[in-house]
């Protein structure tokens, strides 16, 4: 997949720069059909992930969250080149904990633990037709994140009054998605998006294992595994 990337943004490339070249007059006479309204667009909206392979064996459990994205087009060619992040939940707990502060006038306080994941990855986006239905083939490469935090959250502070990352792994991850904007007027669109990633082997923390003392102490389990997720996205955006 990262060989199949790599060829396709050199022949884009090399393609627009050919094109842009040797035929920059008759565009500016006759546009290409697929030049003639293309705009730039970003992106966003709900996301579900099901995790695949060893990632559905090891974790198996839907992840939650959010994506966004943004697609600038190419000066010629049907592509557009953009970036895609990624939030999901994978879990977390929540617990009553006592604390000592002598300037604060309380003596318990909320310790939450999230276990999440980002993802970053750049994009090119082979999208030929441009109109109120404009479906598109996307080659993604870039890295996943897998983080827990610790927060001690007190009634009446606007900050957490203590925040720690307690967990942090990155790994490689490339893939594919296969999406459609339908935009019922012309700056608007409604989206709808499949996206397969496939993520090598990290550890990360088993959220079900988290376990929370009443001073404070949080202890949990790891597992390691390849992290592969099938992404499924429904959202909005813009064009401009």
């Amino acid at each position: 997949m990262k060989t199949l990337f790599t060829l396709l943004l050199l022949l884009a490339s090399v393609l627009d720069g050919v094109a842009q070249f040797n035929q920059n007059e008759q565009r500016q006479r006759n546009p290409r059909p697929w030049s003639q309204g293309r705009m730039s667009t970003v992106g966003a909206g709900l996301e579900i992930g099901v995790p695949v392979g060893a990632f559905s064996e090891s974790w198996g459990r839907e992840i939650v969250g959010f994506s966004a994205n943004l697609g600038v087009p190419m000066r010629l060619l049907p592509i557009d080149w953009g970036f895609d992040f990624g939030y999901g939940r994978m879990g977390g707990s929540e617990q009553t904990v006592n604390i000592n502060e002598p300037v604060l006038n309380v003596t318990t306080a909320d310790l939450v633990v999230n276990s999440v994941i980002y993802g970053y990855h750049g994009l090119l986006r082979l999208k030929p037709f441009n109109g109120k239905v404009s479906p598109y083939l996307e080659g993604l490469v870039g890295v996943r994140h897998f983080t827990t935090k610790t927060f001690v959250e007190v009634e009446g502070l606007s900050e957490p009054l203590r925040k720690e990352r307690v967990a942090n792994r990155f790994t490689g991850s490339s893939g594919w998605a296969i999406g459609v904007h339908v935009s019922p007027i012309p700056i608007f669109y409604l989206e709808g998006r499949v996206e397969r990633l496939s993520s090598g082997r990290v550890e990360y923390v088993d959220p079900t294992t988290i376990s929370i003392s009443n001073a404070g102490v949080v202890d949990f389990e790891t597992r390691r595994s390849k992290t592969s997720v099938m992404n499924v996205h429904l959202g909005v955006g813009l064009r401009f």
